[in-house]
């Protein structure tokens, strides 16, 4: 990949153009859903084979744990 390549405007400003082969992935999101009311959300860094992480809902503000396995 060169960083230099680019297109650019009349105006000056500058465009450049990635694809997939240009990304990774450096963070995971955990789909969370609430065992008390269904509430969905999306937690950050939870992604720990074997370890149970205490969570909190935002809307019934109920308390559960959550097992992460990654199978």
């Amino acid at each position: 990949m060169n960083e230099l390549d680019y297109d650019e405007e009349q105006d000056g400003t500058r465009t450049i153009y990635r694809t997939y082969d240009d990304t990774e992935v450096i963070e995971l999101a955990t789909n969370i859903d609430c065992p008390y009311c269904g509430a969905g959300w999306q937690e950050y860094d939870m992604s720990d084979c074997g370890k149970v992480y205490s969570l909190e809902c935002g809307d019934c503000e109920k308390k559960f744990k959550m097992y992460f396995d990654a199978s």
